[in-house]
């Protein structure tokens, strides 16, 4: 008798890939990451994944817009009844601290290798996490400063850089060792984003 083909059953398969694939990419990296396997993973066909993913670049880009969503919602948290500097300092925490916590998303999101079509995607979705560390560095800048577009690109790419290196080097680089911490030590690690950010404050405030 021929066989007859069953269709998958899973209650959210969607979230069940991309919750996958962030552990596979974490551990494996991007290389690592197919289609193919994450169907073996999740115990479903190797068709199935299509219906929501048709291939690795969509996977990928659903990764990276899941990231960058979470990541925006943790700075829109982050209270600004403090003054600019404070302001600044929290989100840079809840920067680094997104991206220990999602480090296969976070890899993903600044990685490279999208279609033009996901890169406008994730322009599209990143916006809202960049505009709300654009709005604590303009609040932190002297008011005519924060005036001059130029101005305010410079600090922006300053804080950018700085959070994200942070990230990367407590997320891949060898510092434990040479700062005599752990990384599982949190009160460390934030000590360690709040002389970063700190530093970043008063460059912007005096305009260097």
């Amino acid at each position: 008798m021929a066989r007859v083909a069953r269709p998958y059953h899973h209650g959210d398969l969607r979230n069940a890939l991309l919750a996958e694939a962030a552990k596979l990419v974490e551990t494996d990296g991007v290389a690592a990451l197919t289609l193919r396997e994450l169907s073996r993973r999740l115990g479903v066909s190797h068709a199935a994944p299509t219906n929501h993913f048709p291939d690795k670049d969509a996977l990928l880009a659903g990764l990276a817009a899941q990231g960058f969503e979470e990541l925006a919602h943790d700075l829109a948290s982050v209270a600004q009844v403090r003054s600019a500097e404070l302001w600044l300092r929290d989100l840079g925490r809840a920067y680094v601290r997104f991206a220990l916590r999602r480090p296969g998303h976070y890899r993903v999101m600044f990685g490279r290798g999208f279609s033009k079509e996901s890169r406008t995607r994730l322009a599209d979705v990143g916006e809202r996490a960049f505009s709300i560390l654009q709005q604590a560095v303009q609040a932190t800048m002297p008011p005519t400063r924060a005036r001059v577009a130029q101005r305010v690109r410079e600090a922006c790419f300053l804080a950018c850089s700085v959070v994200h290196g942070a990230a990367m080097l407590l997320l891949d680089g060898p510092l434990a060792p040479h700062l005599s911490i752990s990384m599982d030590d949190e009160d460390a690690v934030t000590d360690l984003i709040d002389q970063a950010t700190a530093s970043v404050s008063t460059a912007i405030r005096e305009g260097r």
